[in-house]
């Protein structure tokens, strides 16, 4: 196994050329203009008076070409995994963190998601000290699923790289050093990584919720913000249950909205890749709580432009049911690799 995950390709998925990109945060979008909220200048995605140019042509949505569907992990033979007993005990280990974490969310009461898998609380398990060809073996059983982030330092290039497996809610980490090599590496059970949590916004400061100096020629964008600052000083105090959205796609924005939105906002230090038919891209904010979510059909076109004000947008997250569906599944995959006297 070499030393970085083979995330899923995020330069295709995004449109862009990772090798043509001086990091990866530019690879996601993050400030680099690939969207109507990264870039405020552009028109992509505006709707309402002062958002088309008089210049009218009529343009047919291009019909889908591909979509990423999902692929069942090549399970390695039994004697592959018996030759490698470190990945077998991981695998023990794992369902046991699954089973453990299952059966904490599903008695939770308190610091809950829409979906009902509490967003704190995650089990790790160190991939450190196991040989490479077990390491090579336990990712080829636990596959690649639908998510993918990265977690960006202060000069923003990436501290953390986060795959989830084909088992929702275990997810394959590695961090990196200043010059990009791994330094460590592990799997996480729980509905996200901590790391989200913990890092995704810089700290609060007293301007941190205020919406400071107006521009002139605002449409909307001094009421949106007003908007989502309140929502998100009051989920600073008392975190929110449910997310307060605020659809950008259905109001009508001037470029200087969009430029205000985009220059009070900021960006933040997680960037998140969610395939399926089509992509969802979520970038937090410099704003705590406050996460920019935009769904993209299966030809790359901008079809829902969101801010949201949450710990973490559920649509990023693996839901109690999804961690029960995962302690069953990797049961299932244990049985079918180890032998009857073995397992």
């Amino acid at each position: 196994m070499k030393g970085d995950i083979p995330l899923f390709d995020l330069g295709t998925s995004l449109g862009t050329d990772i090798g043509s990109k001086t990091n990866e945060a530019d690879a996601l979008g993050i400030n680099s203009g690939m969207s109507s909220f990264a870039n405020p200048l552009s028109g992509a995605g505006l709707v309402g008076p002062g958002s088309h140019q008089e210049e009218l042509v009529l343009n047919y949505m291009e019909m889908p070409k591909e979509m990423d569907t999902f692929d069942i992990p090549l399970l390695p033979e039994s004697d592959e995994l018996s030759e490698h007993p470190q990945a077998a005990a991981a695998l023990q280990q794992l369902q046991l963190l699954l089973d453990v974490t299952a059966d904490r969310m599903a008695v939770a009461q308190d610091g809950v998601t829409e979906g009902g898998a509490p967003l704190e609380g995650t089990q790790k398990l160190s991939l450190d000290g196991i040989e490479p060809g077990a390491c090579s073996l336990l990712y080829q059983t636990l596959g690649e699923g639908e998510v993918a982030l990265m977690v960006l330092n202060d000069q923003l290039t990436t501290r953390l790289r986060v795959q989830e497996t084909v088992l929702a809610g275990v997810w394959w980490i590695q961090q990196l050093d200043d010059q990009q090599q791994l330094q460590s590496q592990w799997l996480e059970v729980g509905a996200i990584p901590e790391a989200v949590l913990d890092e995704a916004f810089p700290p609060q400061t007293p301007n941190t919720f205020e919406l400071g100096p107006l521009p002139g020629n605002l449409l909307n964008g001094a009421s949106v913000v007003l908007e989502l600052l309140e929502k998100a000083a009051e989920h600073a105090r008392t975190p929110l249950q449910q997310p307060h959205v605020v659809n950008l796609s259905l109001l009508p924005f001037s470029p200087e909205d969009q430029n205000f939105l985009h220059l009070r906002l900021g960006g933040g230090r997680v960037a998140i890749l969610s395939r399926g038919y089509g992509n969802c891209r979520i970038h937090s904010t410099a704003v705590a709580g406050v996460w920019s979510v935009q769904y993209f059909n299966s030809t790359d076109q901008l079809i829902l432009d969101t801010l949201e004000v949450i710990a973490v947008p559920q649509v990023a997250c693996a839901a109690r049911e999804d961690l029960e569906d995962s302690a069953e599944r990797l049961r299932e995959i244990f049985d079918a690799l180890m032998p009857a006297e073995e397992a």
